[in-house]
C-alpha cells in the first residue's frame, strides 16, 4: 500500500519517457545507417553511434532512477573504463576508450532496452490509465455525470463498464477497481522491473563476468608489485649493505694481515673502520626490513605506524584518523594495513623531495557502504603540486596504483599546477 505513488508515478510517466527513448535510439541508429553506407562518412557514423550509446546509457539511468520510486532497486553494471572493469594494459588514450565503449556489451543492452521498452510500456500505461479513470469515475459518477450528460447531450459520455449500470453498481464497481488497483500497479511496476533487471540491471552472469576481470587485473597488479619489491629489494641490498660486507670482509682480511706482521697500531685502526663498516650495514638493513614489514605496523597497528611516520617526517605532517565505532580498536587485514602504510609512507617522501611542501595533512577514515566497509586514506600537501603518475619521474605513484589494485582498491591522485597535491586510496576491508 505505501509503494502504491510510486507505482502509479512510474507507471503513468513511463509512456512519456519510453516514447522519448525510443525516438532518440531508432533516429540515431537509422542515421548512422544511412552515414555508414557512405565510406567517407564513417568517422561521422562512428560518432553518431557513440552519441547514440550515451544516449542509451543516459535513459537507463533514468529507468534506475524512477524504478527507485517504486521501491525497485536495479543494480547499474560497471561501465568500461570503470574502477571496477580496468582497462588492458598499455592501452590508453581517446581511441582505446571510444573502443572500450563500442566493445562494452552493456550499452547496447541499454539501447535494446530503449528501443523494445515502448511495448511494455504502452501496454502497463494503458491498463493502469483505464483502471484508475474507470475506478474514479465509477465513485464519482453519480455526482456529475447527469450534469455532463445533459450539457455535451445524452449519450455522448460513454465510460466502459460502468455506463448503464445502475448509481449503486456504478459505486461498487468504482471501490472494487481503486482497490484492485493496489495490487495491479504493484504486478505492472514489478514486470517493468524484471524487465529492467534482464536488460539494464547488473545481472548475475555479468558481475560475475566483471568480478573475474576485477580478480585477474588485482592479481596481475599483485604479482607486478611483488617483482618491482623485489626488484627494489636487491637493488638496495646491493647498492648499500653488500658493499658494506665487502669492505668489512676486506678491512678484517688487512686487520689480520697487519697483526700477523706485528703492527698492532694499524691493525686496531683497521678493525675500528670494519666495526663502523658493520654498524652501518646493521642500520642499512634496518631501514630495509622496516621497508619490508615495518615492526611498529606489526605490532601496533596502522594508525601508530602512520604517526611514527609523521613524526619523522621532513615535513610537518598532522595526522587525523576517524575509523569510526565498527572499526575502531580492530586490527585491520594485514594487506589493507601493509597498502595503506605504503602509500602514506610514499607521498610523504614524495612531499619531502619535490613539492616544497610546508605542511602536509594524512586522513584515515573509514566509510561503511552497503557491499562493504572502505579505507580511505588521504593524503594533502601544500606543495607546488604537479605529480603525474603516468610521467618518466612517476614510478613510485604507479607503484602505489599498483598495490592498490593488488587488494581491490584504487588509487587517484590530484596534483594540478600550483597545488595542492592529493594522493586518495580507497581499499575495501572485507
Amino acid at each position: 500500500m505505501l509503494r502504491t505513488p510510486g507505482d502509479l508515478l512510474y507507471l503513468l510517466t513511463g509512456l512519456p519517457v519510453a516514447i522519448a527513448s525510443a525516438v532518440v535510439g531508432w533516429v540515431l541508429s537509422s542515421l548512422v545507417t544511412g552515414l555508414a553506407s557512405t565510406v567517407v562518412l564513417l568517422p561521422v557514423a562512428l560518432l553518431v553511434l557513440l552519441a547514440t550509446l550515451a544516449c542509451a546509457r543516459g535513459f537507463a539511468h533514468l529507468e534506475r532512477f524512477r524504478l527507485s520510486w517504486t521501491g525497485e532497486r536495479i543494480p547499474a553494471p560497471a561501465p568500461a573504463g570503470s574502477p571496477l572493469t580496468p582497462p588492458a594494459p598499455n592501452r590508453t588514450g581517446r581511441w582505446w576508450r571510444w573502443w572500450d565503449w563500442l566493445r562494452d556489451g552493456q550499452l547496447w543492452l541499454d539501447l535494446l532496452h530503449g528501443a523494445i521498452a515502448i511495448a511494455l510500456a504502452t501496454l502497463t500505461w494503458s491498463i493502469t490509465v483505464a483502471w484508475l479513470v474507470t475506478g474514479l469515475a465509477g465513485v464519482s459518477y453519480w455526482a456529475w455525470g447527469e450534469r455532463a450528460e445533459a450539457a455535451a447531450g445524452p449519450g455522448s459520455i460513454t465510460i466502459a463498464g460502468i455506463t448503464g449500470l445502475p448509481v449503486a453498481w456504478q459505486v461498487v464497481v468504482g471501490v472494487v477497481l481503486l482497490v484492485t488497483l493496489v495490487p495491479v500497479a504493484r504486478g505492472l511496476a514489478f514486470a517493468h522491473a524484471a524487465f529492467a533487471r534482464g536488460t539494464i540491471g547488473n545481472s548475475s552472469v555479468r558481475a560475475l563476468a566483471q568480478r573475474v576481470e576485477v580478480l585477474t587485473a588485482s592479481r596481475a597488479a599483485a604479482s607486478d608489485a611483488e617483482a618491482a619489491a623485489l626488484r627494489s629489494l636487491e637493488r638496495d641490498l646491493h647498492d648499500g649493505p653488500q658493499q658494506r660486507l665487502v669492505r668489512l670482509e676486506m678491512d678484517l682480511a688487512a686487520a689480520q694481515r697487519r697483526l700477523a706482521a706485528g703492527d698492532a697500531d694499524a691493525a686496531a685502526t683497521t678493525v675500528g673502520e670494519a666495526r663502523l663498516q658493520a654498524q652501518e650495514a646493521l642500520a642499512e638493513l634496518r631501514a630495509l626490513s622496516r621497508g619490508i614489514a615495518p615492526p611498529v605496523l606489526v605490532d601496533r597497528g596502522l594508525v601508530a605506524a602512520v604517526e611514527s611516520l609523521a613524526s619523522r617526517s621532513a615535513v610537518p605532517t598532522v595526522v587525523h584518523a576517524d575509523l569510526g565505532p565498527s572499526l575502531e580498536g580492530r586490527r585491520l587485514p594485514s594487506a589493507v594495513e601493509r597498502t595503506a602504510y605504503f602509500v602514506v609512507a610514499e607521498a610523504l617522501t614524495n612531499a619531502a623531495k619535490h613539492s616544497g611542501a610546508r605542511a602536509v595533512v594524512v586522513d584515515l577514515r573509514g566509510e561503511p557502504q552497503p557491499e562493504a566497509t572502505w579505507l580511505v586514506v588521504r593524503v594533502e600537501d601544500d606543495g607546488v603540486g604537479g605529480a603525474d603518475p603516468e610521467s618518466a619521474t612517476g614510478t613510485g605513484l604507479r607503484g602505489l596504483g599498483a598495490r592498490a589494485e593488488s587488494v581491490d582498491g584504487a588509487l587517484t591522485v590530484s596534483s594540478p599546477a600550483g597545488g595542492p597535491t592529493v594522493v586518495e586510496a580507497r581499499l575495501p576491508l572485507r
